[in-house]
């Protein structure tokens, strides 16, 4: 009996984080009613005079064939709260998805002390869940807690990662599917992913990029993972059919946000994509992106320690960069201060650079394709702003001790940087605000948990019991990162997550 109750606990102990994401989540989905003249309430006649099924391919044919997450927006329309407790689901799978992808079945695989395994688990996913919240407020809210967001981006992410885990997991060494199970769980993850632009193809391009990987590493491949490959491929080369031919594109109806855009050539698109998706990353949700790259640095300033010191701390300059841009404190979600009434009064209020967030990152609407750059500054900190954020390469790359996880390392965030970038090639640019971020957040999130699981198994004791927060200052690190979650949750739950303010 006694064994018995003690295999359960520790069965049951990793997921405890889950279960508690889940109930904080669903606090936050509580207040949440349908937001008048939105999409929320946009489409109740087409749906009464149509039904669920005709309206999702009248949708498919005047707008997008998004029929994944248009069937379940239908479906839920009429039942909010149940769509509460599954959102809630959803996005506590999000979490348990990424935390999966970055460690792993084979973790610790070969402890003897299955319970210090469970307990090592729980401190990883504890750690991971409160990182959720340093994602920019409003992405979160508009991307998850937003009725209608809620199924174009939380429901699609989460299917994505289950879907991909199989290829990371193969490029890492291991076996694809750990257990037959999930093979159905992640084709059909895949083909739930492949109905909306950025997750369609985040899902093509990483899958085959670590397909190749592993070819040109001489590894054999397993037929299943190519078929799932091939679904992927099938139903995103459908989905984009369909969309192309859309009214949406051929009728030109987005040009009405962005009317400017019918001018813009290839570069002028890239150039606005990689724009908004720095000021994004380095102003918006910087505390995130801080921690990425202090964890990065600190891990890959361990591991080149033999090479040069200029080597060693150059992989400090993405954080350099951005501590420099949030400081002061007051800061630390810099781009949330433009949308209250304290904004005004701390215009003015120097950061480390002697100049105001909103004045350091206006070099969108000063360089083309949305200004003329006649100014040095302007392209400069442009040109500034995007090394700091391609830089990160460097440390992620040399944070990881076997190659392929630097590898996959670089693949997730180059990933993350394309799922940002190609919001330049659309009209609806800022139409959308910060919600088509999500994904790219979602993804540093993942790598966060790669490099903590990195430092739990690093062979230096110092790293390690860092990282298993076996150390004074490992506590005082958890503690202030808890301070700074629990904070952000209440300006999520009192600011953020209300009706009215889902937009910004």
């Amino acid at each position: 009996m006694i064994d018995y109750t003690c295999f359960m606990i520790t069965r049951i102990k990793p997921y405890i984080p889950y279960i508690c994401f889940f109930l904080v989540f669903y606090a936050l989905l509580w207040p949440i009613q349908l937001l008048s003249g939105s999409d929320d309430t946009a489409h109740f006649e087409m749906l009464n005079k149509l039904g669920v099924p005709g309206w999702v391919l009248y949708r498919a044919e005047t707008w997008q064939p998004r029929l994944f997450s248009d069937f379940f927006y239908a479906a839920f329309i009429y039942r909010l709260g149940a769509w509460k407790v599954v959102n809630a689901a959803m996005a506590a799978l999000l979490m348990l998805g990424v935390n999966r992808a970055s460690f792993g079945p084979d973790f610790l695989e070969d402890a003897q002390d299955s319970q210090k395994r469970a307990r090592l688990l729980v401190t990883a996913s504890s750690l991971i869940c409160l990182l959720f919240f340093f994602i920019y407020p409003n992405a979160v809210t508009s991307s998850s807690i937003w009725y209608t967001g809620s199924f174009y981006y939380l429901w699609p992410i989460t299917a994505m990662i289950f879907g991909l885990t199989p290829f990371i997991f193969f490029l890492r060494g291991g076996a694809p599917y750990p257990h037959k199970a999930w093979i159905p769980v992640g084709i059909l993850a895949s083909i739930c992913a492949s109905f909306t632009e950025q997750t369609a193809l985040v899902s093509v391009g990483v899958s085959w990029l670590i397909l190749i990987l592993c070819l040109v590493k001489r590894r054999k491949v397993p037929v299943l993972l190519f078929v799932h490959f091939a679904v992927i491929l099938v139903v995103a080369a459908g989905f984009f059919y369909f969309n192309f031919s859309s009214a949406r594109l051929t009728n030109g109806e987005e040009l009405k946000y962005l009317p400017e855009f019918a001018t813009f050539g290839l570069r002028d698109k890239l150039v606005l994509g990689v724009n908004v998706y720095d000021l994004h990353l380095l102003r918006s949700s910087n505390l995130l992106f801080l921690v990425l790259a202090l964890l990065a640095g600190l891990l890959a300033y361990a591991r080149l320690k033999k090479r040069h010191f200029c080597l060693k701390a150059i992989v400090f300059f993405p954080a350099f960069y951005i501590l420099l841009n949030i400081l002061p404190l007051r800061y630390i979600f810099s781009g949330f201060w433009n949308y209250t009434a304290e904004y005004a009064k701390t215009i003015g209020m120097p950061t480390a650079f002697g100049n105001d967030p909103s004045q350091w990152f206006d070099f969108l609407y000063k360089v083309p394709p949305l200004g003329w750059g006649l100014q040095p500054r302007d392209l400069f900190m442009a040109a500034i702003a995007l090394a700091a954020v391609l830089f990160m390469i460097y440390p992620l790359y040399f944070a990881f001790k076997k190659k392929a996880d630097g590898l996959l390392a670089a693949l997730l965030y180059l990933a993350s940087f394309c799922s940002g970038i190609i919001l330049g090639f659309s009209p609806s640019v800022f139409a959308s605000g910060s919600r088509p971020f999500f994904l790219s957040n979602i993804f540093i999130l993942l790598l966060c948990a790669m490099l903590v699981r990195e430092g739990m198994t690093d062979e230096d004791p110092q790293i390690s019991n860092d990282f298993l927060v076996k150390t004074k200052r490992s506590k005082l690190v958890l503690a202030v990162i808890s301070l700074i979650a629990v904070y952000s949750f209440l300006m999520y739950k009192f600011v953020f997550a209300s009706v009215y303010y889902w937009w910004y």
